[in-house]
């Protein structure tokens, strides 16, 4: 995206982005502590990005995910993130699990605004995962270290790349979920990467198909550039209906199909940030 010009058209380059969104990303599983526990297509999942910083690797979802329990209960037992392989090879993010371990999610020990945990989790990557597994699966991070800000003033349509918690098939110890495209309208305005966090919208037809936004936490919110090319802005955490009294930034009001989606703001200095203030200790222990 040049200077002075606006981009909103994205569906000559749909494709490519797709392609680009997902090598980003993949599903991560939600598994319970028990020997022997696989994974299938009702195995609660969510999303986790692979970042690039300073040269190093991490994985980045929410806090919610990394700190789940079983049945949701706040005291029940811990679930076990996990991402697996194309043979059904399991990479724990979180130790004590029978697979290997990737690494451990640590929390961002700073609240938010009326003192709201900041809902952020990252885990360093250990060197055999990199290898292992992502280098298998064709994963690649993305490079904060080649990150350039966009402008903020030509940014309104952007996109989201997430694995819907519901749209997942297996056969034998395969289990796919499908990659689903959000695009996203910017409703905050001043918009800079002094905020925290930030509020789009988006149209969703229908939820019947499984296509919803549950599982899309720990996604990221790019910026599309012509081409195919992206430049992530935020990570998602949070989508919701659209209350139907609220003004969208185009002047329209929510219908029953558009959702609110909340995001907090992602660069290089906010990146940095959350690692300098990371818990000693991994995530709910």
């Amino acid at each position: 995206m040049t200077k002075d010009e606006r981009f909103d058209d994205i569906s000559r380059d749909l494709n490519t982005y797709e392609k680009n969104g997902a090598t980003h990303c993949e599903p991560i599983y939600l598994m319970r502590n028990r020997k022997g526990d696989v994974h299938s297509e009702n195995t609660d999942s969510a999303t986790v990005t692979y970042i690039k910083f300073k040269t190093q690797y991490y994985a980045l979802t929410c806090a919610h995910v990394a700190d789940a329990r079983e049945g949701g209960v706040i005291n029940g037992p811990l679930l076990i993130p996990t991402v697996w392989g194309p043979r059904g090879k399991g990479f724990a993010f979180r130790a004590g699990s029978e697979n290997l371990l990737a690494g451990e999610f640590r929390c961002v020990n700073r609240p938010l605004h009326h003192n709201r945990e900041l809902d952020i989790a990252i885990a360093p990557l250990n060197p055999d995962f990199i290898r292992l597994h992502m280098q298998e699966k064709k994963k690649e991070p993305i490079d904060l270290d080649k990150w350039e800000e966009p402008n903020w003033e030509l940014i309104r349509t952007c996109a989201n790349f997430g694995f819907p918690n519901r749209k997942k098939t297996s056969s034998g110890l395969t289990v796919r979920a499908k990659l689903l495209t959000v695009i996203l309208e910017l409703q905050s305005k001043s918009m800079s990467f002094e905020r925290d966090e930030f509020l789009l919208a988006s149209h969703i037809p229908s939820a019947e198909d499984g296509s919803s936004l549950s599982g899309h936490s720990g996604s990221l919110v790019y910026c599309l550039i012509k081409g195919g090319g992206l430049i992530p802005i935020g990570v998602l955490y949070e989508g919701s209906p659209g209350d139907p009294s609220c003004e969208k930034a185009d002047g329209s009001f929510y219908g029953p199909f558009d959702f609110q989606i909340h995001a907090l703001v992602l660069s290089p200095a906010k990146f940095e940030y959350w690692l300098d203030n990371l818990t000693s200790t991994p995530a709910a222990y």
